[in-house]
């Protein structure tokens, strides 16, 4: 963390941060989401895996919605799905497919996003096409069925949707599909060090997953202080 390094090193890492920022432009509305969470079961018994066909030559940057094409609460379905931001990349980590995505400064679904995104409280779900979709079922694949656990052997990634906890809106499938501001990345790029969510499932982590979050918002706010003093 921050109190263990010296001033030099902070300043060292600050600048390279201001760096990168500068370059890249990232941080500004940029996410990292955790679209596709390798072995981990979600609500219907259902898993990703490394081996997971996303069908990239066909999808290779999904589109970014706002509540797979629902409105806010319970408002019902929007005459056309909400498109709230632009993909720019999509990478396999260990810990699943990552998209890297860049949200719409100007759309208003897109700042409940943001907004919910810096809280750690965004909703995640990757969107797909269902006949297209298919399951592992004891070594034999079928069509996609949403109630049936199995491995998903082949899920083409056409959509990533995003969207704010509030009442009425679906809760995601997976409570390991996350999004993160990418100023992640950048804070491991330049040394400092930026601490991991806990994707353990369970009420009983709930409390360990709000301190990592009050951890992560901390560190922020300590890295935000050091880069308006070297502005100045």
């Amino acid at each position: 963390m921050l109190e263990h390094m010296t001033d030099d090193e902070i300043k060292g890492a600050a600048a390279k941060y201001l760096e990168l920022i500068a370059v890249k432009a990232v941080g500004d509305w940029e996410i990292d989401i955790t679209a596709m969470p390798y072995d981990v079961r979600d609500s219907d018994g259902q898993w990703f895996d490394p081996d997971t066909d996303t069908m990239t030559d066909s999808f290779n940057l999904p589109a970014i919605f706002y509540h797979h094409g629902l409105k806010p609460g319970l408002g019902g379905i929007e005459d056309k799905p909400i498109i709230i931001g632009k993909a720019l990349s999509v990478e396999k980590r260990p810990d699943g497919l990552h998209v890297r995505a860049i949200l719409d400064k100007a759309n208003e679904y897109a700042k409940r996003v943001w907004e919910a995104v810096k809280k750690g409280i965004a909703a995640v779900s990757s969107d797909s096409i269902a006949h297209l979709a298919r399951l592992d079922i004891g070594g034999k694949r079928i069509i996609y069925e949403k109630n049936r656990p199995g491995r998903i052997a082949v899920w083409p990634l056409a959509g990533v949707s995003l969207w704010d906890a509030v009442e009425g809106n679906l809760r995601p499938a997976s409570r390991n599909a996350i999004a993160l501001p990418a100023m992640k990345a950048i804070y491991r790029e330049a040394g400092l060090d930026f601490p991991e969510l806990d994707n353990t499932t369970g009420d009983g982590q709930a409390k360990e997953r709000a301190r990592r979050r009050a951890e992560i918002r901390e560190l922020q706010k300590k890295s935000q202080k050091i880069l308006n003093n070297l502005r100045h």
